[in-house]
């Protein structure tokens, strides 16, 4: 086990993993040269730099793209891990599936450290939101070492509720957006870390993504674990 796989785990679920995502293939970012940069400070400080390239768009919302870059991940003041991420991820009919090349011309699902998936960029239907929308629980079974079958990271999500749009201030300006607020549950587990197994304590969150739907993504997610606060924002769109 890794303590950066399991530190990795919540800056990825802000993305949904596999539930409908309408649009996802008109994003600003999804093209030949986007990039999308995440900070992060806080107890939680998740960040990521993604570039996309081959992307290729069937029409509707089916398209695929190579995604690659680099996570930062630190925990309550440890030593930030930075995870590298070169992906393939594939849109059909509004759902997302993230690969990696096998090394043999073909591709296999992703396993381990991190998952695209669970990234808050691509979580919502864009300009289909309304005040006291919800969506349903979720529960997330993630490998933290695909070496291992033993030890899982499981994760739960609450309903989600829309609450008002209302202008927020971002790392990029001010936009219109919607307040979507559940509460975040990470069972224990442990890890190790320069060779010395730790337990790591379960986590409760109360998070809040805040979609804006003029660019169509969260821009920034709020969440407050333990009583200390962290903040995810979006600070590069290209």
């Amino acid at each position: 086990m890794k303590l950066n796989a399991w530190m990795a785990a919540p800056l990825l679920l802000t993305l949904g993993l596999g539930s409908a995502q309408a649009g996802l293939c008109d994003v600003p970012f999804m093209r030949d040269g986007g990039q999308v940069q995440l900070t992060g400070s806080g107890f939680l400080a998740l960040g990521a730099d993604l570039a996309f390239s081959d992307v290729k768009k069937q029409g509707g919302d089916q398209c695929q793209a190579r995604v690659q870059g680099k996570a930062s991940v630190a925990l309550a003041g440890l030593p930030a891990s930075k995870p590298n991420i070169d992906y393939v991820m594939t849109v059909r009919d509004g759902r997302t599936r993230f690969q990696r090349d096998d090394g043999r011309g073909g591709l296999q699902a992703v396993q381990g450290s991190f998952d695209l998936r669970l990234l808050g960029l691509f979580s919502y239907e864009h300009g289909g939101l309304q005040d006291g929308q919800t969506f349903p629980r979720q529960s997330y079974q993630i490998n933290l070492d695909k070496r291992s079958q033993a030890n899982v990271l499981r994760i739960h999500t609450g309903a989600k509720t829309v609450g008002s749009q209302q202008s927020i201030q971002t790392a990029l300006g001010n936009y219109q957006c919607w307040p979507i607020r559940y509460q975040r549950e990470i069972e224990p587990t442990q890890a190790s870390f320069s060779g010395i197994s730790l337990p790591i304590p379960g986590i409760n969150s109360q998070v809040t993504d805040w979609y804006c739907p003029e660019v169509q993504m969260v821009m920034k997610q709020e969440s407050i674990q333990n009583g200390v606060p962290s903040t995810v924002e979006v600070t590069q769109l290209k």
